[in-house]
């Protein structure tokens, strides 16, 4: 144990405890770094230290001893008061703010070091541009700077500032941001939005850090500090469209983060940002997600939440250490492969959501990254009992920690659903099975439109709608629509139907170049829905066409030229068929071409042959065969001789 005081002449202050500050330290330090004790400037310069050190040896062990010690003594008065730097950010016209966003919280800039008292960092070192790092922020980390809070806060941030970029050498104050007790607001790290703090080791890139000055290990933050580390995450959180419900990967972690965090929840080996300011993460994200209007897309069931309903058998339980896991608690357990073992725990809990909207839900598991030095499950059993019966889902929860992890679609209604976990594995042993929360993502019940498919054509004008309803929706009444445009604005059928039903016929007057067609639900909730719209079109009437002309070429080629006309849906393709004069039967010669003309060869030189066509229409009516002697013969060939063929060309 170290302790430490410090007076201003005779008067010695108390003793002071300073502990190991984690925070401060960096992995393969040989040196414990401890709390950096703040002396306030309005009680004088203390010129004389002390400090004691109790080394307690351990049963068996041999006594420890003290091999060096090194305490840095920093002078960080120099400079503008907290209030007077309040006193120049009020002065400046307000920042201007997007519209539909909230807005950044006052800030006390790091300033320029080239004007006086402008900012609280008057050092030249504070100003430099080699270095900067950037990266989209998605996630949002909070600490604490394990200082004392008494005294200018500005002072205090000077102080952190010198001892993080000489003493330490990480060139910078670490944190982005740093908050008082006053709720405060200082700038940090140097660079602006998305710039790399030095903060959090691996989960520097892509975070946003705000440290609260102080230590708040056993004493907890005012809330005009809490409202003000709301205020600064709920900005950026809208900013960057954050979920901070949710958790992600972050680019050089290898698990997955909670959005929003405090700094023992990356590596879990710290305190930070103490256990008090710890336990206030869940109202922190409450606070951001009133502030943003916010409503996660999921509902969260942590396991101590009463709506979950959680049980657990009488096994023996373990808790996530340093409070790990969604809302700063997890349950957890040692696997086992042999359900019949007297000599092992038998863990078994259930999770009975309470939900208020019956209906389909994607359901969530989740597994926190927790450092309790031993591997966890690669095969965690999860046995789901709703409406349709029981499915079981086998998640590795080694390969997604702290990442939730879909396991199917399930009926839930208020508690008549249950999701079961045991420590019973078929792949390990003595590894961790994890016990947190499940969440559920309601699937919004939908229609979706069959027949007619999207830009079919109806032969008849009597046609057979067909639809299904998706996700099992509690349907009240249905309605079919169909319109001449896509915004449904004045629908020319908007007919009432059943909750069952799935079809239903309609009777066109006439054929219809394009209609729309969609299926508007009301759920037993009250919604109302309506599936995506699809076009269609009618056409019965077949298409028309002739062979035209027959082009005789010098060189004995003959070329029949042909063409037709649809009036709803278009013609697709020809049919062209010939026969020698005299004959009775019709050879095929060209079957569904897209071609208006084509080289024709004939049989037998010197007979003369008619051709006849016959048109297709996308909506797949076909013209009747043309009767009598056909549309025209070879001997009614135009002779294209260079005469003939040169204006063609011309023009």
């Amino acid at each position: 144990e170290f302790e430490f005081r410090t007076a201003k002449g005779d008067e010695w202050s108390e003793w002071i405890p300073i502990h190991a500050s984690h925070d401060n330290m960096l992995p393969g330090d040989t040196m414990v770094t401890g709390d950096m004790l703040v002396v306030p400037a309005e009680d004088m310069t203390h010129r004389n230290v002390q400090f004691r050190v109790f080394l307690m040896r351990l049963p068996g062990g041999t006594g420890p001893r003290l091999e060096a010690l090194r305490i840095d003594f920093i002078d960080s008065t120099a400079g503008p008061t907290t209030e007077e730097l309040i006193a120049q950010v009020q002065a400046l016209p307000a920042p201007e703010q997007e519209e539909g966003t909230f807005p950044k919280p006052a800030v006390i800039p790091r300033g320029d070091p080239d004007i006086p008292n402008d900012g609280w960092c008057f050092d030249p070192a504070c100003e430099y541009t080699d270095g900067l790092d950037y990266h989209p922020v998605s996630h949002l980390i909070l600490h604490h700077t394990v200082t004392s809070s008494t005294g200018d806060s500005a002072a205090t941030v000077r102080a952190i500032w010198q001892y993080h970029t000489f003493t330490r050498g990480w060139g910078d104050i670490g944190y982005n941001y740093l908050i008082d007790v006053n709720g405060v607001i200082f700038e940090g790290h140097l660079g602006g939005d998305d710039v790399v703090g030095t903060h959090a080791a691996g989960a520097n890139s892509g975070s946003m850090a705000a440290s609260l000055i102080g230590n708040f290990v056993s004493v907890t933050p005012p809330d005009v500090m809490m409202n003000a580390a709301a205020d600064l995450f709920a900005w950026k959180a809208d900013q960057k469209g954050i979920d901070i419900y949710d958790s992600g990967s972050l680019p050089f972690v290898d698990w997955g983060l909670p959005k929003l965090m405090g700094h023992r929840d990356v590596y879990g080996t710290t305190q930070c940002p103490g256990d008090k300011a710890h336990a206030l993460l869940p109202t922190l994200r409450e606070m951001i997600a009133e502030r943003i209007d916010f409503t996660p897309p999921h509902l969260y069931f942590d396991e101590l939440n009463p709506d979950s309903n959680f049980s657990r058998n009488s096994a023996t339980w373990l808790d996530g250490p340093s409070a790990c896991g969604i809302d700063s608690h997890a349950y957890y357990a040692w696997s086992t492969t042999d359900p019949d073992d007297p000599d092992v725990s038998h863990n078994s809990a259930t999770w009975k959501p309470q939900v208020d909207v019956p209906g389909e839900y994607e359901l969530s598991v989740y597994a926190p990254y927790c450092r309790t030095g031993e591997p966890d499950t690669n095969g965690a059993v999860y046995t789901v009992t709703d409406v349709n019966g029981a499915s079981t889902v086998v998640v590795n929860q080694e390969a997604h920690l702290g990442h939730w992890v879909p396991i199917g679609s399930y009926w839930f209604n208020g508690t008549n659903t249950s999701i079961k976990l045991t420590n019973l594995t078929s792949t390990d042993n003595d590894w961790g099975v994890w016990f947190d929360a499940v969440r559920l993502r309601y699937l919004a019940p939908g229609a979706i439109n069959l027949e007619p498919s999207a830009d079919s054509w109806a032969q008849s004008r009597t046609v057979e709608f067909e639809w299904t309803v998706s996700n099992g929706a509690p349907v009240t009444e249905q309605r079919l629509q169909l319109s001449e445009g896509p915004f449904f604005n004045n629908p020319f059928l908007n007919d009432l139907l059943g909750p069952n039903v799935r079809s239903y016929t309609h009777t066109f007057a006439d054929d219809q170049d394009l209609v729309y067609w969609r299926v508007v639900l009301t759920t037993s909730d009250g919604q109302t829905v309506h599936s995506p719209y699809t076009s269609f079109g009618v056409d019965t009437l077949p298409p028309t066409s002739s062979a035209f002309a027959v082009l005789r070429f010098p060189d004995g080629r003959l070329m029949p030229l042909w063409r037709g006309e649809d009036a709803n849906s278009g013609v697709v393709g020809y049919n062209v068929d010939y026969r020698a004069e005299g004959s009775a039967t019709w050879v095929d010669w060209l079957t569904n071409t897209s071609a208006t003309m084509a080289t024709f060869m004939p049989p037998q030189v010197g007979t003369t042959y008619w051709f006849r066509s016959q048109a297709l229409d996308t909506a797949g009516n076909v013209e009747a065969e043309h009767v009598g002697d056909g549309d025209i013969n070879t001997a009614q060939a135009l002779l294209m001789d260079e005469a003939a063929w040169f204006p063609v060309i011309h023009r």
